[in-house]
Parts: structure tokens; sequence; C-alpha cells
């Protein structure tokens, strides 16, 4: 097995509609990659993961927002997760969301909130009791690894 193989298998889950299997497979690439890269900077998984993210968000948002393009996005979030650290102002980074809410329910339970809704449209942060996000995510984190990937 090889990061490549779990790349491929998130692009076919990713095609048959399997989102959630998809974005786990995704998740987990990126977290071998950060591994692979970032280890002399942190022994934490959580900080290697999101300075990953940090690092190719530009990447992640071309393929994973369309329709918008920037290297960083903050947002309120109503998800209920303890772990999100909003700033004074109740806005969370997308390295966040993605790390806390995302990965670690997928990873960790197989399961992620039931509020967040995956959409075919560019429609991101909560809108009432749920948290839209573009499925296009996967595609972006998955060629936020390709592009680290040897």
């Amino acid at each position: 097995m090889s990061i490549k193989s779990f790349l491929d298998s998130a692009i076919i889950l990713y095609d048959k509609k399997k989102y959630y299997e998809a974005l786990c497979l995704a998740c987990i690439s990126v977290d071998a990659c950060a591994s692979k890269h970032y280890s002399h900077i942190s022994k934490k998984s959580s900080e290697r993961y999101k300075l990953f993210l940090k690092n190719n968000f530009s990447i992640i948002c071309k393929y994973g927002f369309p329709g918008i393009q920037a290297s960083n996005i903050r947002i309120k979030v109503n998800v209920p997760n303890i772990n999100l650290k909003p700033d004074k102002n109740g806005y969370v980074d997308m390295e966040q969301i993605i790390y806390y809410v995302l990965r670690c329910g997928l990873v960790h339970e197989c399961n992620i909130e039931k509020t967040i809704k995956f959409t075919n449209q560019t429609i991101l942060g909560d809108w009432g009791d749920v948290f839209y996000i573009h499925e296009n995510i996967i595609y972006g984190l998955i060629e936020a690894v390709k592009n680290n990937i040897s």
C-alpha cells in the first residue's frame, strides 16, 4: 500500500458518490503526507496535519471550493465540537474545521457530525441547522497530497 493507492481508491469512491468514504481516505492520505513532510517540526499529528492544510490551502481551495480562490478562509461555525478554537469574533479557520470536524469524526468514529451536508454548490458554512461543504473538498485534499508525494 502507498499514499497513491489510497488516493486512487478515494477517487473511485468519489466518482461513485461515496463521499464520506472517499473523504476518509483523502484525510488519511493527508495524515501520511503531513507526517512525512513535517515530522521534524512537530510530534503531534494534529499540528502536522493543520500545517499541511495551511501550506496547501490555495490548492485545496482551488479544487475544493469552486469559484473561490483564497489562501485562507475563516467562517463562523455552530457545529458542536469542543476542539474548535474560534477567534474573538467567533470565526474558525478551515484547517480546524477539516481536521477536527471532518477528519477526526471519520477516522476515529467512522462517522461525521450529522449537521454536515455535502453539496455540489459553492455554499460554505452554517445555514440554520445545517453546515454545508462542497463535495469537491475531497478533490481539493487529493490534489494537495498529489502535489506533495514523489
